[in-house]
């Protein structure tokens, strides 16, 4: 058996366009603006949460209404200004929209607005005049149509995100959802954005909306971590939780995720700056790269219906598609190689031998026959891996590669045999792209090299 198998007639199964990111394009009080790289990949959705433009408040409840003491019903109380002109930017890309309705992430000792809500009841009333507002033309709004809205963001990340208790929370969802879907039936309405989807507190979340019959559309959860083979082990496990307890049609949204093999604990550390430098370095060179493509690859067979990756905004740290300047990553051009997978949403069936490790393989065919195929090597072996290609015999194939020398360029041109050889080195990615010939021309393949 050859190490990889791919028979290039579409299988029945589609590419699900995973590539979703968090936060807009536009940074630092509009400095930095990667618009048109989000347009070339096609970003589906965009989760609003910790946006930087340039502090993190422009969707965040105390920035929309700031002061608790007013009426809801009243849009003389709101200032949607700031929130108007970023939503703006994001749907300028094409993208559709995850909107967080809570507060940001709080890492200063004093914490300001992560508590919980004096009255439930009214911050509700006013998440419903913000989704009238986005939905409804309330308050000289818009008609966006925004589907999809996230109650908080990890409470149970402790008091840097929800100060109060367990129960706390759950009352404060049962409310919340249960108010927006009674006005807004057709929005789906989910959360809680976990940090640990394997905890107790997700346990106890789903016992209590089973108890009491709460409305889930979609549940929303995070991870980090260097293991792809992780990402895929909590999404099976968040998928068998909500089967569990009644919620079968519920959803489920990795909306936070991205490289990271450091401590969170550690890391802020004082003395820990050179190790911070190295660690997000290394998660926006060739080896977060590869890592970000395998689990997009990976993700195409896990119970998953929307990822957003952490993110996309360009700024300093490990958010690691751009750096502060704009300038696109190895990240980015891991992207844009899924990005053009997606625009071949006929999948084909692919398949790595068992006795190979660190290979993720997927491939997609569009309406027309033209094929891309993605090979991602996360520290797998550096050497030549055999293919046996089913069908295709003599086609051309372009080989384009991302790694620590190349942004998803041409490396070579073959044609396509039965059994062949590629080398692909360790944490690099490849993606292979099959047109279909009219009169000697491509025709049918957007992407980097025609």
């Amino acid at each position: 058996m050859a190490d990889i198998n791919i028979d290039l007639k579409p299988d029945g199964r589609r590419i699900k366009p995973l590539h979703g990111v968090n936060n807009g394009p536009v940074c630092y009080g509009a400095l930095i603006d990667v618009t048109d790289y989000y347009k070339k990949l096609e970003v589906p959705m965009v989760r609003l949460h910790d946006p930087n433009w340039p502090h993190p408040r422009e969707v965040d409840i105390h920035t929309i209404f700031p002061d608790f003491n007013k009426d809801p019903s009243d849009p003389a109380n709101y200032d949607f200004s700031k929130t108007d002109e970023y939503i703006q930017t994001v749907l300028h890309t094409g993208a559709g929209i995850v909107y967080r309705l809570g507060e940001s992430i709080e890492h200063t000792e004093k914490k300001y607005y992560v508590h919980p809500p004096k009255d439930y009841d009214q911050w509700a009333q006013i998440c419903i005049g913000i989704i009238r507002h986005y939905n409804e033309g309330w308050a000289d709004g818009f008609h966006y149509g925004i589907e999809h809205w996230e109650i908080w963001n990890e409470p149970d990340y402790g008091t840097r995100m929800w100060s109060g208790t367990d129960e706390d929370y759950y009352q404060f969802y049962e409310v919340v959802s249960v108010k927006i879907k009674e006005r807004f039936p057709h929005v789906k309405v989910g959360g809680y954005a976990a940090a640990v989807a394997t905890s107790d507190y997700f346990e106890g979340f789903l016992a209590w909306c089973e108890k009491k019959k709460l409305p889930l559309d979609f549940f929303s959860w995070h991870i980090y971590t260097d293991d792809p083979l992780k990402v895929q082990e909590h999404a099976i496990h968040v998928r068998k939780q909500l089967d569990a307890h009644g919620y079968k049609r519920s959803e489920v949204y990795l909306n936070e995720w991205n490289f990271f093999d450091g401590d969170w604990e550690t890391i802020w550390l004082k003395g820990s700056e050179r190790k911070r430098r190295d660690l997000f370095t290394k998660g926006k060179g060739a080896i977060g790269s590869s890592f970000s493509l395998s689990v997009l690859l990976l993700l195409q067979d896990c119970p998953v219906q929307m990822a957003n990756y952490y993110d996309a905004q360009p700024t300093a740290l490990f958010c690691g598609l751009f750096d502060a300047h704009g300038v696109p990553q190895k990240t980015y051009y891991a992207f844009e190689a899924f990005s053009e997978l997606s625009r071949h949403p006929l999948r084909i069936k692919t398949d790595i031998a068992p006795s190979v490790s660190g290979l993720y393989c997927c491939g997609g065919k569009d309406n027309d026959g033209n094929m891309v195929i993605l090979i991602s090597n996360y520290n797998g072996e550096n050497r030549e891996y055999s293919i046996d290609f089913n069908g295709g015999a003599n086609r051309s194939m372009q080989v384009l590669a991302v790694d620590e020398i190349h942004n998803l360029e041409l490396i070579h041109q073959t044609k396509v045999s039965k059994s062949m050889k590629l080398a692909i080195g360790a944490n690099s990615a490849l993606m292979l792209k099959m047109a279909v010939k009219h009169e000697g021309t491509h025709v049918g393949m957007r992407g980097r090299l025609e």
